[in-house]
């Protein structure tokens, strides 16, 4: 379960708890002496100490290797550097879903921008970086799908490929469909100079599967005339992902494994637990199973490498060990001068059972994902993969009912699709909602309004019952039954009970959805709720300096880290508070002073929590939450006004009815009767 779900679940739990303790104290006859408590706050977490990308962590122990060095028998071929190629377009009119850059020096992918998407919502040009080149423990560059050290089997050489080694034998070409196509070459010759082994790298981008797809294959080609073993070639996959969101970081690295005919379990490692432990690098396999793909995941975007064979979609086997690694590591510093930002990469190393023989070739085949976590896009180009696991543990199908988030979605996108704006769209949700919900808060109100005309005659068993709890106990019952009350105390709050699924299930549809990304209530030039799935951010820090989230000891474990001042959620804040207020019950506190102390610390402690529950929650859902409060009390007071009057007619009736009119009005006095006027 994602850390913001259990954070909304223990907000939504806490709040019913004490909206349930305050109906029943209010309810309660003589409210019992508050229990002694010793209140734990939760302990600050401690700070992981910095460090630099931890070291690759392997399966085998160290043991000294000889690394080749000029002279040595073999050796790779160093070659001079060429320019970088550039792979599609950020600009959508070009038709293409990235913009990849391939640097020649490494033959690996130096950055990844989607042509759909925006870092941010006021920035003017589209592309989102998806992948950015990253340092390694000694300050050098690494690009994503870059091969590092080669071992042959009976050799004791290993061969670095990571860079200066591969030379351009293929520029970029482009077919009749779109598809462009790169190719690098590396070479390990023998003490003669003369070729051992050719790698080969080949990039093949167009529009297969939407355009989301690179296609990335790596082929060994033996140039003698004997057999060559393969023992393992490391494979550095995606990189760079940058944190989406001050709450919590979502970066992991994912592995999805197949247990069974159309069934993936999906393990995953957060880039916070790989810093704090790097001994959790390897990502924990399942006990059956062969892995399907593995990459890396923000909050919307993921990079997913799939190996496949070309003469059909079966399972491989040159993963070693069925396995792959998570690793911390540090984004390359831009031109602009910003300071190093952590992200995580995912490794593996290739293998090969069977010897390459002479004049073969072992081929590894890749596609590789790049784009939105989107069920849309995974269900209409990638049916059978389950990508959808990607989404796994960011809902609670126990606590908010899957099938109620997916009504919640669809009821929402239809109202977009007539009004195209999503702010507005959950607007009129709440109307809705209330619109449900009327005839429950009605009654709610109702039985509020009864209970506080029972507060004469519980105050009278209070004085003649007090010193027998038990008795009393009895007596409230009874008088319950007798005005058809029993067992109604839980009324009052039934309908916030009914609305928190509702506000976890809108949670779950807002929060970590890409198609609701960048969405706004107000345009970007507002710069206010111009992201329903993000803190409203009225005032960001940035404005001030200050790039990174805020970390408030104590707080920061329900709140996230804060880089804005975020103005819905004091509104609603304000509204909880004035409903609060609102549904207070004067004449108990003055009959009580205990529960008048009670109710007033209620009256704060409840607004102040919800502030501190939802300060970092996504504008969407604090907009609806405040709108649906304010609703609420517009709508508890009309209810109010047509009860009371409905009240005093049913009254004047009965005086009617009863003829006895002098008993309740007492003498007679000149102007005529009111009663007379409601005949006539």
């Amino acid at each position: 379960m994602d850390f913001d779900i259990r954070d909304l679940l223990k907000a939504m739990l806490l709040c019913l708890l004490i909206m349930i303790g305050w109906q029943y104290l209010q309810q309660k006859t003589r409210p019992p002496a508050p229990p002694d408590q010793q209140p734990q706050g939760p302990a600050a977490p401690k700070t992981p100490t910095p460090s630099t990308a931890a070291p690759m962590v392997t399966d085998e122990p160290q043991q000294k290797e000889i690394i080749t060095q000029p002279g040595a028998d073999w050796q790779v071929r160093m070659v001079a550097p060429g320019e970088d190629i550039v792979l599609g377009d950020r600009n959508q009119p070009a038709g293409y879903k990235s913009q990849i850059t391939i640097n020649a020096s490494m033959a690996a992918v130096e950055r990844v921008l989607l042509s759909e998407y925006k870092y941010k919502v006021n920035d003017e040009q589209t592309g989102y970086p998806l992948l950015e080149s990253c340092l390694d423990e000694n300050n050098r560059p690494l690009g994503s799908f870059q091969l590092g050290r080669l071992k042959l089997k009976n050799r004791i050489e290993v061969f670095d490929l990571s860079r200066g080694c591969w030379q351009l034998t293929r520029n970029k070409q482009t077919d009749a469909t779109g598809e462009q196509t790169v190719a690098f070459t590396a070479v390990i010759e023998d003490g003669q100079k003369q070729p051992v082994l050719q790698i080969v790298k080949t990039y093949r981008y167009g529009q297969e599967n939407g355009g989301y797809d690179l296609d990335f294959d790596v082929h060994l080609v033996n140039m003698t005339r004997r057999f060559l073993e393969l023992e393992s070639l490391e494979f550095w996959g995606p990189m760079g992902l940058m944190r989406e969101g001050p709450r919590t970081d979502r970066r992991d690295v994912v592995a999805g494994y197949q247990v069974a005919e159309g069934e993936i379990d999906i393990k995953r490692v957060n880039l916070r637990t790989l810093e704090k432990d790097p001994q959790k690098a390897p990502i924990e396999k399942p006990k059956v199973g062969a892995i399907k793909w593995f990459g890396i995941s923000n909050k919307y975007f993921a990079a997913v490498v799939r190996p496949y064979t070309p003469n059909g979609n079966q399972m491989v086997d040159y993963i070693s060990d069925n396995q792959v690694r998570g690793r911390a590591l540090s984004i390359k510093p831009g031109k602009t001068g910003q300071k190093l930002r952590s992200t995580l990469t995912v490794l593996s190393r290739l293998v090969r059972e069977d010897p390459i023989k002479p004049s073969d070739r072992a081929e590894f085949n890749f596609k590789i994902f790049l784009g939105p976590i989107s069920t849309k896009i995974f269900r209409q180009h990638y049916a059978g993969l389950h990508y959808e696991a990607l989404l796994a543990g960011r809902s609670c199908a126990i606590c908010t009912f899957q099938w109620l988030t997916a009504l919640v979605l669809k009821l929402m996108d239809g109202i977009y699709a007539g009004v195209r704006n999503y702010g507005v769209a959950i607007i009129i949700l709440v109307l809705l909602m209330r619109l449900l919900l009327h005839p429950i808060t009605k009654k709610s109100q109702m039985n509020m309004m009864r209970m506080q005309k029972l507060q004469p005659q519980m105050e009278e068993l209070r004085k003649k019952y007090g010193n027998n709890k038990q008795e009393l106990s009895k007596r409230t019952m009874e008088l319950y039954k007798e005005q058809g009350m029993a067992g109604n105390f839980l009324l009052g709050c039934l309908p916030m009970i009914l609305q928190l699924p509702i506000w976890v299930a809108l949670f779950t549809a807002v929060d970590g959805n890409v198609e609701i990304r960048h969405h706004g209530l107000f345009p970007a030039s507002w710069h206010w709720l111009t992201d329903l799935a993000a803190p409203d951010r009225l005032i960001p820090f940035s404005w001030f300096g200050v790039e990174e989230p805020i970390e408030i000891p104590l707080l920061s474990g329900f709140m996230g880290g804060i880089d804005a001042f975020n103005l819905l959620p004091i509104l609603l804040t304000v509204a909880m508070f004035l409903q609060t207020k609102f549904t207070t019950q004067p004449q108990m506190a003055q009959a009580n002073p205990q529960v008048a102390q009670q109710q007033k610390m209620m009256m704060y402690m409840m607004p102040a929590m919800m502030l501190i529950f939802f300060y970092a929650a996504p504008s969407g859902l604090n907009l609806y939450i405040m709108a649906s409060t304010f609703g609420g009390l517009i709508e508890q007071k009309f209810i109010r006004k047509h009860i009371k009057a409905e009240q005093e007619k049913a009254a004047e009736v009965k005086v009617a009815a009863t003829g006895k009119v002098s008993d309740r009005l007492g003498p007679k006095k000149k102007k005529p009767k009111p009663q007379k006027k409601f005949f006539s």
